[in-house]
């Protein structure tokens, strides 16, 4: 069974919205229902999880009805790590046989099958894989507004969402991280125990809505 996990518990503070970040209408539909529908209807995701905040986990119960995928809403963490594990923690508990996870932000709702489907081909082969876009600017690396020195752009990606692993390697690397090891993305919990991560093609399109501009153009 494969498993996909909405992150929807985010604040959304820098979005500049009366309405949470999450169900803002884009398109005709809240944000995070651009995703649900997508999992929704991809036949290799066979369950969908959410975890929103805990003042917004009725609402999204409510929104989620219509997806007869989407089993569970759970109640989010303090930091995003939180958030994940207590929705790795309830599959755990819950579900018998679990192969792999997706983790995705709710704030990415213009991804694709296309982008699917190069995921769930690469991880058959291996335990994590993450979307990636190579940078066309030069890069510099600055210090109090000097700049340092000048990386390499070859061997410099930007990290999307979302990321597919195997269910048992990312919840026991989850699991033993330790409390106070603050980490921004799910690879970068497999990569603090010196596991392989693997790269595949992202979307320029999957951007993340931060601010209400990224979304009026």
């Amino acid at each position: 069974m494969n498993i996909a996990v909405i992150l929807s518990a985010g604040s959304g503070t820098r979005f500049g919205s009366d309405e949470p970040k999450q169900f803002y209408n884009l398109f005709g539909k809240p944000i995070i229902e651009h995703s649900l529908d997508l999992f929704q209807n991809y036949k290799k995701i066979d369950k969908i999880v959410v975890v929103a905040r805990q003042d917004l986990v009725e609402r999204t119960k409510d929104l989620s009805k219509k997806f007869n995928k989407c089993i569970i809403v759970v109640n989010g963490g303090a930091r995003r790590q939180d958030s994940v594990f207590n929705a790795l923690s309830w599959i755990q508990e819950n579900i018998r046989e679990v192969s792999k996870v997706l983790i995705h932000d709710a704030a990415r709702p213009f991804i694709d099958k296309d982008l699917l489907d190069r995921l769930f081909s690469s991880v058959t082969n291996n335990d994590a894989v993450i979307p990636v876009i190579k940078s066309d600017d030069t890069l510099k690396k600055v210090n109090d507004n000097v700049v340092v020195s000048t990386l390499d752009r070859n061997e410099i990606v930007r990290v999307q969402t979302p990321q597919i692993f195997d269910f048992n390697v990312l919840f026991n690397c989850y699991n033993e991280l330790p409390k106070d090891t603050t980490v921004t993305d799910d690879a970068s919990v497999l990569e603090f125990f010196s596991k392989k991560v693997f790269c595949v093609e992202g979307s320029e399109k999957n951007i993340k809505v931060t601010y209400q501009d990224d979304i009026r153009s």
